[in-house]
């Protein structure tokens, strides 16, 4: 009997130190956007061809599209967003684009439309902020457009006297212009761009610079940017309940060039202030076989899987997604699990199942 005990008792501890290290790794959690009532939101979407290039393992634009999925996946349902993107398979300087108009509520549909974006084209800023100007903005609401880009103007425009013409014909807003890897030259340019926008301009030298960048755009205090607990934006975005629970929101198609996918959105709530592990689980749908549950909610056996993923998440409330690719020629069906990791890991809630299209 004192062996078994010893020995269960380095298990535990192992398993410990095992969940303590991917915590560790895992710091930089999943965004949810904490917003004002009847914000709009406008997001310029360079798809030139440069944003084609590697970055850190992965094109520019599957990180971009990874990123503004995050974020447009955490906006409450009462925001107003609109997207432009130039380039996009379209060669020259005519390739700016409105690929949505500001409606309240799209977030989803713009997730959707930026999913199908493929780099490819020229940089024609001044067009783009153009077509920002008389399709998007008014002299009424202010709207905060985030514009991220790889480069500068390259179409003999002058952003800048566009950005002066908006400012003075009354228009409101506020450009914050999020630039990826830009040389010194190019980041003044840019710079400057914001200044006149009234917003800031971020840099982005590694894809983990979206996240802080983000933070300080849509996570406001009072009107003023700052940074906000992880606690606090998950208290401000998720109605307070008091079981625990695991929904998918919703589940998007997600292409990067040639390659497509699906990106799953979910929130979860929980009792306490503790560390969580979410589940991911994808499973043919004329396949599904039911198994004796183990532990008591779990509805699926390993064998029957065909995609399985994990995420970890902190605080009683938040929100995360997966992206993930499947086999073609087959209905598919997913579903979450939420887990507590406090102690001996246990399975606290499941989500309703939800197809996969």
């Amino acid at each position: 009997m004192r062996k078994k005990n010893k020995n269960q008792g380095q298990s535990s501890i192992r398993f410990s130190v095992f969940v303590g290290c991917i915590l560790f790794l895992l710091s930089n959690f999943p965004l949810s956007a904490q917003s004002q009532p009847n914000k709009r939101y406008v997001f310029i979407l360079d798809a030139s061809g440069s944003m084609a290039e590697k970055w850190d393992g992965k094109t520019r634009m599957a990180v971009a599209k990874e990123k503004l999925l995050q974020v447009l996946g955490g906006l409450p349902k009462d925001v107003s967003v609109g997207l432009v993107a130039y380039g996009n398979r379209i060669a020259g300087c005519s390739s700016a684009r409105l690929y949505h108009p500001i409606q309240r509520g799209a977030a989803s549909l713009v997730s959707q439309k930026i999913s199908n974006i493929v780099p490819a084209g020229s940089t024609p800023i001044a067009q783009t902020l153009s077509v920002v100007g008389e399709f998007l903005l008014n002299d009424v609401q202010e709207t905060e457009i985030i514009f991220i880009s790889d480069g500068v103007e390259s179409c003999d425009g002058d952003p800048k006297a566009v950005l002066y013409q908006l400012k003075n014909s009354g228009k409101k807003f506020r450009l914050q212009v999020l630039g990826i890897d830009i040389d010194p030259q190019g980041e003044e340019d840019l710079k400057r761009l914001s200044i006149l926008g009234d917003g800031h301009y971020y840099s982005l030298k590694r894809p983990e610079d979206y996240d802080s960048s983000f933070k300080r755009i849509f996570y406001k205090s009072e009107g003023e940017q700052a940074l906000v607990s992880e606690t606090t934006k998950s208290q401000t975005n998720l109605p307070t309940n008091s079981q625990n629970e695991i929904k998918i929101l919703n589940i998007l198609p997600y292409e990067d060039g040639s390659e497509s996918g699906y990106i799953l959105n979910y929130e979860y709530s929980g009792q306490t202030n503790t560390s969580y592990m979410v589940q991911l689980y994808v499973f043919p749908e004329e396949e599904k076989q039911r198994s004796f549950p183990i532990p008591p909610l779990r509805e699926r056996r390993m064998g029957d899987l065909t995609k399985h993923q994990v995420a970890f998440q902190t605080g009683p409330e938040g929100k995360g997604h997966w992206i993930f690719r499947l086999p073609t020629g087959k209905r598919m069906r997913a579903s979450a699990e939420l887990w507590d990791l406090t102690g001996i890991p246990k399975i606290l809630a499941i989500s309703e199942e939800k197809p996969v299209q």
